[in-house]
């Protein structure tokens, strides 16, 4: 198999640059997810508004006609416009806050809770003439005009499908009574925007996961940025004493405490052994929980032995975990594949035995 390139981005993103990415606000948001959300709250909550504000308003009108003011002074206009504004209220009222509340669960679904002050600070590149020049002509606002022309045509062609399907009664609304006639151009309306709203939303939640994959693919790193990362954080004081903290509790709790937790034991197969153990809920990765040479090595899979652990003998693995980890760390990443396949095969052992556990396999 030939080598990737060495400025190829090959890796998936650490967590630390990931992090720093979320600091400087680059993180996956599709702007459609707020349009189609807030649109389809608004076609549920049409009916509800229009029922509620027209009868709101043709009530107060029918009691200022009924009982009209003898005198035209402000406080009768004010008590009209009072009227007539508390049927807005009530009608539009609950509408506003169901808005609000979809932008901003839909907002923190994306991106969850993000404070940048990144895109406030001031760059020459936004007032640059060519560097707008090319933005206004990028991949990116292509895709993004291309989008939007694409949804203009689909939302058009669903108002002309249904307007077509009712086009029979549309035709002789002129006959029909005045309540009636609205009743249908509100029954239209009400079905258009449902169906609009329902279309962009999925749009919108595939254009979601099209921008989470394109801000994966722009925050993959090089090999070399990866080990360059990896050779900082183990640099750091903070990790070091991490490190430690956990390798000290590891050897307080005793060999046989340690084996009841390991998944697997790594052997060379009577040189050296390593016990694994890799909890997907905890841990981003195996972790050793145990190591020896000769007789330790010996000590290690008699209580694998005792405690039913499998031992998988894989000795170039063996002498790579022995060499490169110690009891409490994670294993490298360059060695996750052939880990995965140990680990894959003692889940499959350990699937087809049932309740029995594999007591020793080659691989």
């Amino acid at each position: 198999m030939a080598e990737q390139p060495a400025g190829e981005r090959t890796e998936e993103a650490t967590p630390r640059k990931r992090q720093e990415a979320r600091k400087k606000g680059t993180v996956a948001k599709s702007s459609d997810l707020n349009g189609a959300a807030s649109l389809l709250v608004c076609a549920l909550m049409l009916p509800y508004v229009v029922s509620t504000l027209g009868q709101g308003i043709l009530d107060a009108l029918h009691s200022s006609i009924l009982d009209p003011s003898k005198e035209l002074d402000y406080a009768t206009v004010m008590n009209l416009f009072k009227s007539l504004l508390y049927p807005a209220f009530i009608s539009l009222g609950p509408m506003i806050v169901c808005l609000m509340a979809v932008g901003l669960v839909v907002n923190f679904a994306q991106v969850g809770f993000v404070l940048s002050g990144e895109s406030l600070k001031p760059s020459f590149e936004k007032i640059n003439p060519l560097s707008g020049f090319k933005r206004l002509f990028s991949a990116r606002t292509t895709f993004e005009g291309v989008k939007a022309v694409f949804k203009m045509l689909l939302f058009s062609w669903i108002a002309f499908a249904v307007v077509a399907g009712q086009w029979g009664d549309l035709a002789n609304l002129s006959y029909m009574p005045p309540q009636q006639a609205a009743s249908k151009i509100g029954t239209v309306m009400h079905t258009i925007l449902i169906r609009i709203a329902a279309v962009w939303l999925v749009l919108a939640i595939a254009d979601y996961i099209f921008q989470r994959k394109q801000i994966d693919k722009q925050l993959r790193m090089t090999k070399d940025e990866l080990k360059r990362e990896m050779k900082e954080q183990e640099g750091s004081p903070e990790v070091k004493a991490a490190i430690y903290h956990r390798r000290r509790k590891l050897l307080k709790g005793g060999l046989v405490t340690r084996m009841r937790e390991a998944d697997v034991v790594v052997t060379n197969p009577t040189h050296y052994a390593i016990a694994l153990k890799y909890n997907r809920s905890e841990h981003h990765a195996p972790m050793v929980v145990a190591k020896g040479q000769d007789y330790l090595a010996l000590k290690i899979r008699e209580v694998a032995d005792q405690e039913k652990v499998p031992i998988v003998e894989n000795p170039p693995l063996a002498r790579v975990l022995y060499k490169q980890c110690e009891v409490g760390d994670f294993i490298p990443r360059d060695m996750f594949a052939a880990v995965a396949e140990v680990l894959a095969y003692v889940y499959k052992s350990v699937k087809t035995a049932k309740k029995s556990r594999p007591r020793a396999g080659v691989i």
